[in-house]
């Protein structure tokens, strides 16, 4: 999907040295709150990550903040003016964001406004730069079962993975780095570790909004509730 991108004047220039706010080395959580929620599991998200809930009410504008690089899921997308980062300082331009986009943005100190007349939901991925460990003989489900698993955004160091099953549809066994899920809709899954289905086994009770913490190597999920199942997840590529 594209974005289409508009000038506007700016909602507010970034200031640099005159005391006033830039929102540089301010983290979203602490600069906005109410907008921003730390939705990482107990245990922290991978590899040092957070992974972050914006809700952005029609007409809300948060306070100037930073981030590191990261990653991008539109639960509900909008108009959102952004100044800031990825722009330079003090120009805004205005985005569309659409449902269902996944998303990579460089780090920087931005502030956003909701400009639409919908409310937006943004869920992210702040990364580090630290690398996990690749199980042997990787395969991923984007390979094993493409009609299941689909790939949003990428660069060289993560991805953003939207997974869709219907009931009783069952994948392939594949395998994962590190990655984290967040389940948007669906009734349960089964989950069996490694590569053939044994006695061990995970079932999942699904509600939407919850945070699934899944080890690195290979399983086999298989939908096993009564309505579809969608997840979108954030994985390491190296």
């Amino acid at each position: 999907d594209s974005i289409s991108i508009n000038l506007r004047k700016p909602i507010m220039a970034s200031k640099s040295d005159d005391g006033k706010k830039t929102g540089k080395g301010v983290a979203c959580c602490t600069a906005s709150p109410g907008s921003y929620k730390d939705v990482s599991p107990e245990g922290g998200a991978p590899l040092g990550s957070k992974l972050i809930k914006m809700t952005l009410k029609v007409g809300e504008q948060d306070e100037p903040h930073d981030h590191p690089k990261h990653y991008m899921y539109i639960i509900a997308g909008g108009k959102l003016s952004i100044t800031g980062a990825p722009f330079p300082p003090g120009v805004t331009k205005e985005l569309e964001m659409k449902t269902g986009m996944g998303m990579i943005v460089p780090a920087g100190a931005h502030q956003v406004k909701n400009t639409g007349d919908t409310d937006v939901e943004i869920l992210f991925l702040e990364v580090t730069e630290k690398k996990g460990e690749t199980p042997d003989s990787h395969k991923t489900p984007q390979d094993t079962d493409p009609g299941h698993y689909k790939t949003l955004a990428e660069d060289d160091d993560w991805m953003v993975v939207k997974m869709d099953m219907k009931v009783g549809e069952e994948d392939h066994p594949h395998s994962h780095r590190d990655h984290i899920v967040y389940m948007l809709d669906g009734g349960e899954i089964t989950i069996w570790p490694g590569k053939e289905k044994g006695e061990k086994k995970l079932v999942v009770p699904i509600k939407p909004g919850m945070v699934v913490p899944v080890p690195v190597g290979y399983h086999i999920v298989a939908n096993t509730g009564n309505k579809p199942v969608s997840a979108v997840y954030f994985e390491r590529k190296s």
